[in-house]
């Protein structure tokens, strides 16, 4: 039996997914402009200003639904930087994991 949460990461991943070919689209792939750590950090700061942005601008519902759009454009590009850079798992304590593809 699927549970809520579950299906919740499921249409996450798809989201990213989608949101991913379009920064593609847009920026190139990581293998066509790849970026360090630290710029990773300050692309998804903009993005994130600019969820925050999109908040304060609107006190409507719409405001949430763009807020929502910009924080999917954050983590998804976190989510670029740890494919590029590999994950560092917080639960292997005894030492530092990188887990690359």
């Amino acid at each position: 039996m699927t549970t809520d949460r579950e299906l919740f990461l499921h249409d996450l991943s798809l989201a990213m997914g989608r949101e991913r070919v379009w920064q593609e689209q847009k920026h190139g792939t990581i293998e066509e402009r790849p970026h360090t750590v630290g710029e990773y950090l300050l692309i998804m700061e903009r993005e994130l200003l600019e969820a925050k942005e999109a908040w304060c601008t609107d006190p409507h519902v719409s405001a949430d639904t763009h807020t929502l759009e910009e924080i999917l454009q954050v983590i998804t590009v976190g989510a670029a930087c740890l494919e590029q850079h590999g994950i560092v798992d917080r639960f292997f304590t005894n030492e530092k994991v990188i887990l690359k593809r």
